[in-house]
């Protein structure tokens, strides 16, 4: 599991060698055509003819070929890719006895397990990058130490934190190329949306980087969404959810006139630590007006939220509506007898606004994709 580990975090295959010869204590070779030479390790301690009987034997185990192994090798494990084998790990002979012992085997099918997952991350280095990211809105890392190590072998710093990026490409956007994020990461992870991060560095400032970044994208007509800086990696998981969720919101007029984005980010963040609370506020404000309005083909959460969006001019909302005053006063009326929150009452105003964002927020959480 140790060897495995340091792969998945982002070893090399000089570093599944190392291991392996430090527990089997006989010469180590590593042998992925598609990736070049051998890897040997000790360094030196394989002759280049038996070196090159190590490569044709390999070979053709790819092709599938059942040949003898050439006497040079003590005991091999294929290093498979979804069931294609892609080359082998070979041990040679030194001392002891010829085949490997079992928990000397399970090392060296360790050790191949190992080498195919860096073989991965070295053959496809932008799905590594895709998969980073689809993890990462999954849920937090489970070994951080290994998600940052995974990071750094992708050429990104995350350990002193970053910001979240999120964009929905427009419907007829078909482009593939994403603008580069200097020393962050930006992918497309499928259905039109791009996620990203931007650590948290002096040169350049990652506030120009982050905000240049999300201008980019929008001249692209896509809807963008950043989240507050996070400080650490452990946050960074908590960053993209708000930065989806205020996407959500972006997508929703409506939402984004009903109050602040810093307002949102506040509940955002009620709502990422303790979803009841934000749930229980709603519950005690708006809920019973929609269900007021499903009952009774009435528009009270709308009228609420243009109120609230024109600072209270009851003027300003019937126009928006177009309705006469009297028809929106009408309604603010229902508002208080329905909720028991006046609107005429900064307490009952405050708490029918909060409500409300907390709707809009519980609404976009239920839309949120799932990239895991």
């Amino acid at each position: 599991m140790s060897i495995v580990s340091d792969a998945v975090a982002g070893g090399s295959l000089q570093a599944v060698a190392t291991s392996a010869h430090g527990v089997l204590g006989r010469p180590v070779v590593i042998a992925i055509p598609a990736l070049g030479y051998p890897i040997v390790c000790p360094a030196g301690s394989v002759k280049a003819s038996h070196l090159a009987l190590i490569i044709d034997y390999a070979a053709a185990l790819m092709r599938g070929e059942q040949t003898p192994p050439p006497s040079v090798i003590g005991d091999s494990a294929p290093v498979r890719i979804s069931g294609e084998t892609v080359g082998l790990v070979a041990v040679g002979h030194l001392t002891g006895p010829a085949h490997a012992q079992p928990d000397e085997r399970a090392w060296l099918e360790a050790a191949a397990a190992a080498a195919a997952v860096t073989a991965l991350l070295q053959r496809d280095p932008e799905g590594s990058r895709r998969a980073l990211m689809r993890a990462l809105s999954a849920g937090p890392p489970a070994d951080i130490e290994a998600f940052i190590a995974q990071a750094r072998w992708l050429g990104i710093e995350l350990g002193t934190g970053a910001v979240a990026i999120v964009a929905q490409r427009a419907p007829d956007d078909e482009s593939d190329a994403l603008p580069s994020v200097e020393g962050g990461l930006l992918v497309d992870v499928g259905d039109g949306r791009v996620l990203g991060v931007v650590p948290l560095d002096a040169t350049p400032p990652f506030e120009r980087r982050a905000e240049g970044l999300a201008t980019e994208l929008s001249a692209r007509r896509m809807t963008v969404a950043l989240s507050a800086r996070r400080r650490d990696a452990v946050s960074l998981h908590e960053a993209l959810r708000e930065a989806e969720l205020m996407l959500e919101l972006a997508r929703q007029p409506e939402a984004m006139l009903a109050g602040h984005p810093e307002t949102y980010r506040l509940l955002i963040g009620i709502l990422l630590r303790d979803p009841e609370t934000l749930e229980d506020l709603r519950a005690s404000t708006v809920s019973v007006l929609g269900r007021y309005d499903a009952e009774h083909d009435t528009d009270l959460l709308a009228t609420l939220q243009a109120f609230l969006a024109h600072d209270g001019s009851t003027t300003e909302t019937a126009e928006a509506l177009h309705l006469h005053r009297h028809t929106v006063g009408y309604r603010l009326t229902r508002v208080h007898e329905v909720s028991g929150l006046s609107l005429y009452e900064s307490g009952g105003r405050e708490r029918l606004s909060l409500g409300l964002k907390a709707h809009y927020i519980l609404e976009a959480g239920s839309r949120r994709p799932n990239h895991a």
